[in-house]
């Protein structure tokens, strides 16, 4: 390029994107703190960790914000030299073997919050699966002994709250993130063929999000999924960890991938057909792509998530094999994980808003004829939503 003309940022620079001021969110979450009557916030799911401390942190580890603004990380010593180096902003004191529940109490103690109510982080009222790093029962007795005069509750909502609505360096993470799985999608796209095995199509996928700076992928179901032919479509099957299983003619195959773009996680999926689908086949494309295409037109901030729910299930509604085999989950949101709101479920009393950004989810599995899954992060505008993935959520014929 020719001098002082600019050149569009790498998307593997991380660098180029705009500062995330953990301070501020510290300050954000100790005001809500004030405001609830909370003296401190626990958090211990690799969500919380990230998201106040920014930088990688999968070991067991607490970081602990009390309400006059005091922050600090309590970390497995094995790996808490690494996560100072790599920018941990707040003060790190270690614990080793067992000892995580004993030296929170000690920090507690030592900032005059082991007394009042604590919020942790317990559960996700009305989410399917429990998010890594939530406390265990284990932990809950041991900080219940140690803690005599503290009120101890769920405090996720109180964390939650503030992930919630994505700041513009978020959005920008997760914008970068659905790109480079978009690039790990099309590199997979292009690798299938018949006699091809499931797991070489997962590790061109990964060696794709891993040349575009992805430094891990969703590991809970076995990092990039593959699956093809009879694999796609157990019964209300929603993992397909990749095997040596090869790929045949007229199937469908779903590859579903998770990068992570600093702390920032991605999530696509969508159904591929490799052949010529059968009558029955091309049925249930049919169906899934009417209820995928009601779901997109029904986001609009100021709506319940349960709204939206509802119409992408009265439109599996319209067809037999809709009712019977299309599941009545669409998705969750995205962050510094996966397990987070706002969940798309009927339980969900999540309203959309602008900031949201949600991985949508339409599943759709037909033991023995079409397994379709639809993975797809998009961003609420303030008037409806913007695809954060350039590839259209369409079922994906390879002729």
């Amino acid at each position: 390029m020719g001098e002082g003309r600019s050149q569009r940022p790498p998307l593997d620079r991380v660098d180029f994107m705009r500062p995330i001021d953990f301070t501020a969110r510290v300050r954000a979450l100790a005001a809500r703190l004030a405001s609830d009557g909370v003296v401190a916030y626990l958090g211990t799911r690799q969500a919380s960790l990230h998201y106040l401390c920014g930088t990688f942190m999968p070991w067991r580890g607490a970081v602990i914000v009390t309400a006059d603004g005091g922050c600090e990380v309590a970390y497995w010593a094995m790996d808490s030299e690494r996560i100072k180096a790599e920018g941990c902003p707040h003060p790190v004191f270690e614990f080793q073997g067992s000892g995580l529940i004993d030296l929170i109490a000690k920090r507690l103690a030592a900032r005059g919050a082991d007394r009042g109510r604590i919020g942790l982080d317990l559960a996700h009222p009305g989410a399917a699966q429990i998010a890594p790093g939530m406390l265990t029962a284990g932990e809950y007795l041991e900080l219940k002994t140690a803690l005599t005069q503290a009120e101890l509750g769920n405090g996720v909502r109180l964390i939650d709250d503030l992930m919630l609505i994505k700041s513009p360096a978020e959005i920008e993470r997760l914008r970068r993130a659905a790109i480079v799985a978009d690039k790990g999608f099309h590199a997979g796209l292009r690798a299938v063929r018949a006699g091809v095995t499931e797991n070489h199509v997962a590790g061109v996928v990964e060696a794709k999000i891993r040349d575009h700076g992805s430094t891990w992928a969703w590991s809970v179901t076995g990092g990039t999924e593959v699956g093809a032919g009879e694999r796609t479509s157990f019964y209300r099957g929603v993992t397909q960890q990749s095997t040596d299983r090869p790929i045949r003619n007229n199937e469908f195959v779903v590859i579903d991938l998770h990068p992570l773009i600093d702390l920032y996680m991605s999530d696509l999926s969508i159904p591929i057909f490799y052949g010529t689908p059968s009558a029955a086949q091309q049925r249930a494309i049919d169906c899934w792509e009417e209820t995928v295409e009601a779901l997109l037109d029904a986001l609009k901030p100021g709506r319940a998530v349960r709204d939206c729910v509802a119409t992408a299930v009265a439109t599996f509604g319209n067809s037999d094999i809709g009712r019977q085999f299309g599941l009545p989950l669409f998705g969750h949101g995205l962050g510094t994980c996966a397990r987070t709101r706002p969940f798309m479920n009927a339980s969900s009393d999540d309203v959309l808003a602008p900031g949201m950004v949600i991985a949508l989810g339409t599943h759709f599995y037909q033991p023995g004829v079409a397994g379709m899954r639809l993975e797809y992060p998009v961003l609420i505008t303030l008037t409806g939503m913007e695809a954060l993935a350039p590839t259209p959520p369409k079922v994906q014929l390879i002729s």
